[in-house]
């Protein structure tokens, strides 16, 4: 494939716009609400001082390696096996070597990771789980993973994230022309069908070859298939910057995609995970999650706040119709229900399509501040008053997110061309 990624650099989805985390491992303990429900791996025996490889005179040590295997185990889901557990743990030694290249590139340039700012993503990783510090810990400790472990990843990803940007950021430079051409492009399929797209990025050079290659990626498709999550593979395995969201690229129309990736996810049903795809860049493993027609505006998609009033079937009907013609803020009428005995309920902003099927034609065409008139049955009668609406946009493109698109793919692109530079310079004996 042409690209380094899954995406053509016109890419336009909001959801894929920020300037990524190059490797986002980290982020697997957004996961950990899964993960906190599988039982702990029993802790094997370990050669805390065994040497599995030396790189340029810094030794990983065999204990290093089982605690990251364990920690893949414990976060991505993935059913525990010996041969499984044997191709994790040949992916995880080579990626050990690559977190020993990124750290010495950051030492070179005097890059510097504070412990507070470690225990910061800590906090921040405990936070979006709502989880406390202290959760982690547990987490960590019932999966017989020191605390280091994590950490030391962390800390790798940090460093590897600065020196990317320091290095690398101020170089590229996007066109208005370039950013005009793929914004036009992106136009253009706006009314065309879109497809939910997530993504697994493989790293082909974390295997030693094209066996490990197949075992290992054939198998995370078969546990994927089997129900195991395919966000939180993704954020462990995924090399694409997309790993931090768990591999979501969100809705894209065919064109927005690599014609030979586009090629599998038109023939795709929604659910369906593909078999792994050899590209470039690596193994792509996909997961269509949906598919829309057209990216116009969407009444369905149409949000409303509706405020419920239900009277018994003793309430005379001349008080219902006072109650709805006197009407004139729903913080008002829920007052008014509560002097008149009647139940009063607010459904917060949901997609009309989120709402019962009979509410759909009542309030559909109705605008803020309107009421539905008063539906009865044998149980009494109910009111609707739309409190709030907001209706749907559609797809939604601007130039800046094009920009950030471009940006991102290419920034990433030169992150890994770099780290590929420093495995072919670099010393690296594996025992």
């Amino acid at each position: 494939m042409s690209q380094a990624n899954v995406l053509n650099k016109g890419s336009t989805e909001e959801t894929i716009m920020r300037k990524p985390m190059f490797l986002t491992a980290y982020s697997l303990l957004l996961t950990l609400a899964f993960a906190l429900a599988q039982p702990a791996w029993a802790a094997i025996d370990r050669d805390v001082e065994g040497i599995a490889a030396i790189v340029n005179d810094q030794v990983i040590s065999l204990f290093d390696v089982d605690q990251r295997v364990d920690l893949v185990f414990a976060t991505s889901g993935l059913e525990r096996s010996n041969d499984m557990r044997e191709r994790i743990r040949q992916q995880v030694l080579r990626s050990l070597v690559d977190e020993k290249l990124q750290m010495q590139e950051a030492d070179r340039v005097e890059i510097e990771i504070e412990a507070e700012e470690v225990d910061k993503n800590i906090m921040r990783i405990a936070t979006e789980n709502k989880m406390s510090y202290e959760g982690i810990q547990e987490f960590l400790k019932e999966n017989a993973i020191e605390e280091d472990t994590l950490k030391a990843q962390i800390k790798a990803e940090l460093a590897w994230n600065q020196f990317v940007r320091r290095s690398f950021g101020g170089r590229l430079s996007i066109s208005d022309e370039e950013v005009d051409e793929q914004f036009e492009k992106a136009m253009r399929s706006i009314n065309e069908p879109r497809y939910y797209v997530s993504e697994i990025l493989l790293n082909l050079d974390s295997f030693a070859n094209d066996e490990q290659i197949n075992a290992l990626s054939n198998e995370i498709v078969a546990q994927l298939q089997n129900g195991v999550d395919f966000g939180a593979v993704a954020r462990q395995f995924s090399i694409a910057p997309s790993s931090a969201r768990g591999g979501q690229l969100g809705w894209l129309s065919a064109d927005q995609l690599d014609k030979e990736i586009a090629a599998i996810i038109v023939r795709m049903q929604p659910g369906q995970i593909s078999a792994p795809i050899r590209a470039r860049a690596g193994i792509y493993i996909l997961a269509l999650g949906d598919v829309q027609q057209g990216g116009s505006k969407n009444p369905m998609k149409n949000q409303f706040d509706i405020l419920t009033v239900g009277f018994d079937k003793q309430t005379p009907p001349a008080t219902v119709n006072k109650f709805v013609s006197a009407f004139k803020t729903c913080r008002q009428a829920q007052r008014d229900a509560k002097q008149l005995q009647a139940d009063a309920q607010r459904s917060g902003l949901k997609e009309l399509q989120q709402l019962p099927a009979f509410l759909h034609p009542l309030v559909g065409g109705l605008e803020a501040g309107r009421v539905a008139p008063p539906q009865s049955s044998d149980d009494g009668t109910q009111v609707f008053v739309v409190c709030d609406r907001k209706d749907d946009l559609g797809v939604q493109i601007s130039r800046d997110a094009v920009s950030d698109s471009i940006y991102s793919q290419r920034l990433s692109m030169m992150a890994r061309r770099h780290l590929r530079d420093l495995r072919r310079e670099a010393v690296v004996e594996y025992r």
